[in-house]
């Protein structure tokens, strides 16, 4: 009879000590302005930038004819994003003006011939405008 009470006694000791409250911290008061938040020292509010490309093709084989050029944010078969697409010719140049997130530092072009030869390149994408030749 004694073992019984022993534990029950010792169950209900364990229930009862498992089922205290957690302390409560008190909530984080939040900023009520913009101007009150803090922000690490060379902290920028930007995340995302604006990038002028010009884009020419220096070879002669097809005066007069069409090239096509697509620029995506990495290799367009592994699944890069296409961002822009267009086209140019010997004479003319594709320009484009791209809002581009911070995260994004290189850039995949394709260009296509008009004998569907394709010539690619990965630049780096940085702040300043870009003028990229397609050479032969």
């Amino acid at each position: 009879m004694i073992k019984k009470f022993l534990i029950i006694a010792s169950i209900a000791s364990v229930s009862l000590a498992s089922c205290k409250k957690p302390a409560i911290e008190p909530p984080i008061e939040p900023a009520k302005t913009t101007n009150a938040i803090l922000a690490p020292v060379g902290f920028k509010w930007e995340n995302s930038r604006n990038l002028n490309l010009s884009i020419s093709i220096a070879e002669n084989k097809f005066p007069g004819k069409l090239y096509v050029v697509a620029i995506y944010t990495s290799d367009g078969v592994a699944g890069g994003k296409l961002l822009a697409k267009g086209s140019l010719t010997v004479i003319t140049r594709f320009k484009t003006k791209l809002y581009l997130s911070n995260q994004v530092t290189e850039l995949y072009i394709v260009c296509m011939a008009p004998d569907k030869t394709i010539t690619t390149r990965n630049i780096k994408a940085g702040t300043a405008d870009l003028d990229i030749n397609m050479g032969a």
